[in-house]
């Protein structure tokens, strides 16, 4: 998410202090434009949990 937009801030919640400082970790992470479309990509071909009601938002603005 941090390779997405600069006003994305994801907000981790974690139980561990192992936990913490690898999510603190990602901030050093940087990511292409070809790996974060790849990304994009892959999740776009997988299941949404139904959690999140199963319904994926198209990029029209509709969901299917």
């Amino acid at each position: 998410m941090l390779s997405k937009k600069p006003w994305i801030v994801p907000i981790p919640g974690t139980r561990h202090l192992c936990s913490l400082k690898e999510n603190a970790g990602a901030a050093d992470i940087r990511l292409s434009h070809e790996e974060v479309d790849n990304i994009d990509r892959t999740l776009d071909r997988m299941p949404i949990s139904e959690v999140f009601c199963g319904s994926r938002i198209l990029e029209t603005g509709r969901q299917n």
